[in-house]
Parts: structure tokens; C-alpha cells; sequence
């Protein structure tokens, strides 16, 4: 194997690396996420219940999932009897959104990288044979074959990572509003300061 092809190796490689580190950063065990979501979101909202907002804020604390941020906002700015309660929320889930895109990209690089590297040992192969050289074509098909397994499974994880980023922001949208809904309703406890200090649109 030449120091060409050792180089495309060792790139698909940290290639693989980087893919499996991305998949593990990104697909916890969502069964016990939905379940602890759902949790979360009862002790919250039996704090903000019983007008405790400083202890529903606490339970919040340290969480960097998109509805625990959702929610975080919604109280924060609560807490603090501004009208910008729909605001907190909508800023905050485009916030999440923005991330979630970025926090994919790495899957997203694998998956184009992956298959044209495999293409420059395939080319490298094929200028050896026309300059006269000795192409490798078993090493230069086995890279190729690698790359593309590897871009394969990348594109797997990345849309099963599309699809459980869109759930996740779809909880966090859905509690928001319920969190939202309750808090600008005739049963919460912020009721009589709500229509002293700001207006419901």
C-alpha cells in the first residue's frame, strides 16, 4: 500500500471515529428521554401550581434539552412579570432549531467526505494506469468499498438523528405551549399580577 493510499485509510478512519462519536453525542436512549420529559414537566408544572416559581425554575437547572430550555425561558422571564412571555418562547425555540442543525453537521460532513475520498484512491488508481504506473486496483476498490460503507451508515444515523432532533423540538413546542397556556390562563396562580403588569395578546 503506498503513502497515499495509507493517508486515505488513516482519513476514513478518523472519518469513522468522528461519525461514531457524533451517533453516541446524539442518540441517547430517547424512551427514558420522553419518559423523563413527561416527568419533568408534571414537577414543573405542579411548582408553578402552587405559585412557586423560583422552585420550578430550579427543577430546570443543569437540563440542555430542548423542552427543559423552552420552559427555562417561559419561567425566567415570568419570574419576572414582563409581557414577553411569547416572546422568551418563540426566541427560544428558533434558538434550539439553529442549534439542533449545527449540532448535526458533523454526520452531515462524514456523509459527503466519506465517498469522495474513496473516489480519490479509485482516481489515484486510474492516473497510475495511465502514466504508466502500476495501479493498486484491489486497494484502491477496498477504500472505495470502506468509504462508502461509511458514508452509508453516516446518512443512517444522520436521518435518524433528523428525526429524533424534530420529535425532541416538537415536545419541547408542545409543553411550551402548555406551559405557556397555563400561565397566562384564569387558573394560574399569576393571574392577578399578569393583568396588572402586562396584557395577554
Amino acid at each position: 500500500m503506498g503513502i497515499a493510499f495509507s493517508i486515505e485509510f488513516w482519513l476514513l478512519g478518523l472519518l469513522s471515529a468522528w461519525m461514531t462519536a457524533s451517533a453516541i453525542s446524539i442518540l441517547p436512549q430517547r424512551q427514558k428521554y420522553h419518559e423523563s420529559v413527561h416527568n419533568l414537566f408534571e414537577q414543573v408544572l405542579g411548582a408553578v401550581r402552587a405559585g412557586d416559581l423560583p422552585r420550578a425554575v430550579l427543577f430546570l437547572e443543569g437540563e440542555d434539552e430542548p423542552m427543559p430550555r423552552v420552559l427555562s425561558a417561559i419561567l425566567t422571564e415570568a419570574t419576572k412579570f414582563t409581557p414577553k412571555l411569547r416572546v422568551a418562547y418563540k426566541i427560544t425555540l428558533e434558538s434550539i432549531k439553529r442549534r439542533s442543525q449545527v449540532n448535526l453537521n458533523p454526520l452531515r460532513i462524514v456523509t459527503i467526505l466519506a465517498p469522495l475520498l474513496g473516489l480519490v484512491g479509485f482516481l489515484m488508481a486510474l492516473i497510475a494506469l495511465i502514466t504508466g504506473g502500476t495501479p493498486n486496483w484491489p486497494v484502491a476498490f477496498f477504500l472505495l468499498v470502506i468509504s462508502l460503507a461509511i458514508a452509508g451508515i453516516s446518512q443512517v444515523i444522520f436521518s435518524v438523528s433528523v428525526r429524533l432532533h424534530k420529535e425532541a423540538i416538537s415536545a419541547a413546542e408542545s409543553y411550551g405551549r402548555k406551559l405557556l397556556n397555563f400561565l397566562m390562563g384564569p387558573e394560574s396562580p399569576l393571574s392577578e399580577l399578569r393583568q396588572k403588569r402586562f396584557k395577554v395578546n
